[in-house]
């Protein structure tokens, strides 16, 4: 597969993610927030929470889908999310780490999205 159409689906699987936490009642405040500690899909806010969203596509779904978001991912989601909270000054703010599962078809598009709240937790 090209970079390409990896980014394609990608995207595609985002918007598929910010749709279902959206239907959920999360405000989507930022995506792809890039810094140089890291990076973050989507940032929310889900009622008094904060909520940094790492969004994983994966044809064979969920469990697989979790398997990817490993110690060192979850580490350098921790420190862009820390930079994000110290730009904006929300260091005093509530926060939590999701991950929405995308589950693709066999083309590669979105079928399901399946949101894990509280997925992992910063001294992890």
């Amino acid at each position: 597969m090209t970079a390409q159409a990896q980014a394609h689906i990608g995207r595609a699987a985002e918007e598929a993610a910010a749709r279902r936490l959206e239907a959920l009642g999360y405000q989507i405040l930022t995506r792809n927030y890039r810094c140089r500690r890291g990076e973050i899909d989507l940032v929310a806010r889900h009622g008094t929470f904060l909520v940094f969203v790492e969004v994983k596509a994966r044809r064979r779904g969920f469990p697989d889908s979790l398997e990817a978001v490993d110690v060192r991912k979850r580490r350098r989601m921790v420190r862009a999310a820390l930079a994000f909270l110290a730009e904006r000054r929300l260091l005093d703010a509530p926060v939590r780490f999701d991950v929405a599962a995308v589950r693709l078809d066999e083309s590669g598009r979105p079928v399901d999205v399946q949101v894990v709240q509280d997925a992992f937790w910063a001294g992890e």
